[in-house]
């Protein structure tokens, strides 16, 4: 059965998208935890903190108050292994700079600075003494950060004054950007109406892919709007989060799903014979998944062609930046897959999910992105180190499955594990630890 949904427009309507560029989320509450020891801060977690994401070795995310007002960069160091926040200018509405220069149009940006450019000039050499690494300026219209180096400091950046900036809450977000959504999820329907129907006229079986995690959350309970008791499955590899079974069981109650839980528990079997899964050579996504699934769908649907309704999303990986709306399974040939919510940001995600108050993975506020096996190499580090945290028992399993192929402690740490031959950044950081255990001889 179908709602009442037409698709009238085939143009994009640009206001619909959110501002940022690259993938951007609310600061989950183990974050804004980390946020708070960084900066000796007290952000609540009701505060509107996004975090947008950046290029880097592991976590690495642009903060910001708002959608305009960026106060640093959060990221995690696999070299020392913690956490670290670099301040911009903005953060210094947060924490009066101590370095008062005089206002000057000489181009300041990436020089050392003189004593003729320093205001409080008497408190400059206190000032040095006292500051770690980066001290926050003041230059008349401007806001700053300078860095120290070699007992001077040197301007990294500046920024003219926002007087404007205050800390927001999320509810504001929401309110602001509610109509931006509504638009949004409407084009999601707008596709689903039209490809279900499409396919259903050419006698496809019509379901829906939940992995537990707040994007198919999302997709499925857009699929289920649409239309009505069409099956859900969930594929168990056996290697999923305690707290992902529970949450699967739960959201499936909740929205009264037609849930089908897939056995894909393979993936100890296998790991002696194929090794260790990496980047490179993820063979456990065939064995605990699209075989699972392909057996599903031959007793389920014999004869079959299916259509699958799937949470992917292009801003989520290189890898799916170039998706279209629907796209042939490269293993099940029955199998096409569509992606309604394939244009969203992750901040449209959550926006969604808090709007609709939607029941949605407690992961997520426990600092994990990826919601899935538990020691998937495509997760970041950071995460895995947290699964040691959090869950000791998984973390040992799987660090004693890594000795038997030969990792020392520190590759494990770091997951150099993730590639059969380490990238350059990897080689790089390498190098760097080496170096360091012979200083440390």
């Amino acid at each position: 059965m179908y709602s009442d949904y037409n698709n009238n427009d085939n143009n994009m309507d640009k206001t619909m998208f959110s501002k940022f560029k690259e993938d951007t989320k609310f600061a989950s509450k183990y974050e804004i935890d980390i946020l708070n020891k960084l900066t000796n801060k007290n952000f609540n977690y009701d505060d509107l903190i996004l975090l947008e994401k950046l290029a880097g070795d592991d976590y690495r995310k642009r903060v910001y108050l708002d959608e305009n007002v960026q106060i640093g960069t959060m990221e995690f160091d696999l070299l020392d292994l913690e956490w670290k926040f670099t301040p911009s200018p903005y953060y210094y509405y947060l924490e009066s700079p101590k370095l008062k220069l005089v206002p000057t149009k000489r181009r300041l940006k990436g020089k050392y600075l003189k004593e003729e450019y320093i205001e409080n000039i008497d408190e400059y050499k206190t000032i040095v003494e006292n500051t770690d690494y980066f001290v926050g300026i003041d230059m008349g219209k401007f806001l700053g950060v300078g860095i120290k180096r070699d007992n001077r400091i040197k301007v990294k950046d500046l920024q003219k004054k926002n007087d404007e900036i205050r800390i927001k809450k999320i509810e504001n977000y929401l309110q602001d950007n509610k109509e931006r959504i509504n638009k949004l999820v409407q084009h999601s329907k707008d596709i689903l109406v039209e490809y279900i129907q499409k396919y259903e006229n050419k006698n496809y079986v019509i379901n829906v892919s939940f992995s537990g995690g707040k994007d198919s959350a999302v997709s499925t309970l857009l699929a289920t709007e649409i239309m009505e008791d069409m099956d859900v499955l969930f594929i168990d590899t056996g290697l999923e989060y305690p707290e992902t079974n529970q949450y699967v069981k739960d959201f499936a109650k909740k929205y009264d799903l037609n849930l089908h839980t897939i056995d894909g528990d393979n993936f100890w079997d296998e790991v002696d014979e194929e090794g260790i899964p990496t980047k490179d050579d993820r063979w456990c996504n065939s064995t605990c998944k699209l075989i699972p699934l392909e057996e599903f769908f031959e007793e389920h649907y014999p004869n079959k062609k299916i259509l699958t309704i799937d949470g992917s999303r292009k801003l989520e990986s290189f890898a799916r930046a170039n998706l279209e709306y629907t796209r042939q399974s490269g293993f099940i040939d029955a199998q096409t897959n569509l992606f309604p919510i394939l244009d969203w940001n992750s901040i449209d995600i959550w926006s969604y999910i808090f709007l609709n108050d939607v029941l949605y993975n407690p992961m997520y506020e426990e600092g994990f992105e990826r919601i899935g096996c538990y020691m998937c190499p495509a997760a970041l580090n950071s995460e895995f180190l947290r699964v040691k945290e959090l869950h000791p028992k998984l973390w040992d399993k799987w660090a004693c499955q890594l000795r038997k192929e030969d990792y020392d402690e520190e590759e494990i740490l770091r997951g150099f594990w993730r590639w059969d031959e380490l990238p350059p950044k990897m080689r790089e950081l390498r190098r760097n630890i080496e170096k360091r255990c012979v200083t440390n001889e």
